[in-house]
């Protein structure tokens, strides 16, 4: 009979493991409460959640953390651990949209043969309206940037987003 296979986990790795679940919980303490409830957490972790939320004072909060380090032992933390994945993918996917959006923002301010690239991607798109709206973006930014030039500016991306969502298909940049 093997010695090793009776032997209980290290003090080492028991402390290793106690401090990822801390740390994962801390990952899961930066997250907009919205997020949080997407997640398959318990009715206690969602309390100490709401209480470490409420916790201004440095020392209270490090202590919570371990605490709540303690009651991640209770969670299914593999379920936690693809709840959290799916966030991280859905935030990258919606950065790359913005990414996106903008680009197609500043090439149609910057060519009008860019119009036509938006318009061939988006027919349902409002061509009049985004014509007017970088007309007014060019002639805003011509001028010193101002509160105005920063409305026209929002205000086309507010209009590109609608458009692409609208549309249902997914936010490219634009060609070249």
């Amino acid at each position: 009979m093997d010695d090793h296979e009776d032997e209980a986990p290290s003090k080492s790795q028991i402390k290793r493991e106690m401090h990822a679940l801390r740390d994962l919980g801390e990952r899961i303490t930066q997250l907009s409460p919205a997020e949080r409830r997407t997640l398959p957490l318990g009715t206690r972790m969602q309390a100490a959640l709401v209480e470490f939320d409420r916790l201004r004072a440095r020392e209270a909060r490090r202590r919570h953390l371990s605490f709540i380090g303690k009651l991640m032992r209770e969670e299914d933390l593999d379920a936690v651990r693809t709840g959290l994945e799916m966030l991280d993918a859905a935030s990258a996917l919606h950065a790359r949209a913005l990414h996106s959006l903008e680009a197609w923002r500043d090439a149609l301010i910057e060519s009008d043969d860019h119009l036509a690239a938006f318009i061939d991607r988006y027919p349902e798109a409002d061509r009049p309206h985004l014509r007017n709206l970088i007309r007014s973006c060019r002639r805003s930014g011509e001028s010193e940037p101002s509160d105005g030039a920063r409305r026209h500016y929002r205000e086309l991306f507010r209009t590109l987003r609608e458009t692409v969502q609208q549309s249902g298909k997914p936010a490219e940049p634009p060609p070249g």
